[in-house]
């Protein structure tokens, strides 16, 4: 294990602070989170010259693992999680983020921030906007043949899904089930996907080891403040006016859909 930078694990210990908290708050107000977050604050100020985007990526996907395990760990308690989807989509999930991950170092680094930035501005808009829940049989083959091309898009970008996982699985499940299978999903897909690459791929090693004290500071705040700032978020849910919080959501994606585009 390379030799741990004091400052540097301090530097990241502080912008895992900021980065939890906000992905904390906007878990619980927002329902997303995640690398939609992650993503662009390691943009900002992970120290990665020469890099890419890639080790902002795979940083991002690690932080969902450890903070989507709270969050996956309640829904399978609650029943929330439905068997059969999981089955159909999880293998498929696993290989296309493996896939997707392993393709930012290939990718130019524009195309994937644009992506993502199209992401935060589709959130932006849409944010608030009713969805009507359709009831539908379910069928296997939905979920097969989306599972790799969602698993690709997240791993690409370092999103757990949930984006695009929630509305496909709405067509035929419950919105709890929906979360949950999703939030479940969404940690073994990034997991597996992040181990994957770590030991198949030989491009992370010199980058991961030059990154490892700022990643483990940056991990350690993410899971010191994000069940703090969600269970505090959810009791600010409750008390601000809908269209207020709504107003305040829309500019918070739109602001790091600009910053991403910028």
């Amino acid at each position: 294990m390379p030799e741990l930078d004091t400052g540097m694990l301090a530097y990241g210990w502080l912008v895992g602070l900021g980065a939890g908290a906000a992905a904390g708050m906007l878990a619980a107000t927002a329902g997303i989170g995640g690398g939609l977050i992650y993503v662009p604050v390691f943009y900002a100020l992970m120290p990665a010259p020469d890099q890419g985007v890639a080790m902002q990526i795979m940083a991002s996907m690690l932080a969902i693992v450890l903070t989507g395990v709270f969050s996956a760990r309640s829904h399978y308690r609650l029943g929330h999680i439905h068997g059969p989807s999981v089955r159909h989509l999880l293998a498929g999930l696993i290989i296309g983020a493996f896939l997707g991950l392993w393709s930012t170092w290939h990718i130019p680094e524009s195309w994937v921030l644009l992506l993502l930035a199209a992401i935060d501005l589709r959130v932006a808009m849409d944010y608030g906007r009713h969805i009507e829940t359709t009831r539908r049989v379910f069928r296997s083959g939905r979920l097969l043949g989306a599972s790799v091309p969602l698993g690709y898009v997240s791993g690409l970008l370092g999103i757990g899904g949930g984006t695009m996982l929630v509305p496909l699985l709405r067509r035929s499940l419950p919105l709890r089930q929906a979360v949950g299978t999703s939030a479940f999903c969404g940690v073994v897909m990034a997991g597996a996907a992040a181990l994957l690459n770590l030991l198949l791929v030989p491009a992370w090693h010199s980058p991961m080891q030059q990154q490892t004290s700022f990643l483990l500071g940056a991990l350690t705040g993410i899971l010191m403040t994000v069940p703090k700032a969600t269970r505090w978020a959810a009791g600010l849910h409750s008390r601000l006016d809908e269209r207020l919080l709504r107003a305040i959501l829309k500019a918070v994606f739109l602001g790091l859909a600009s910053l991403l585009a910028g």
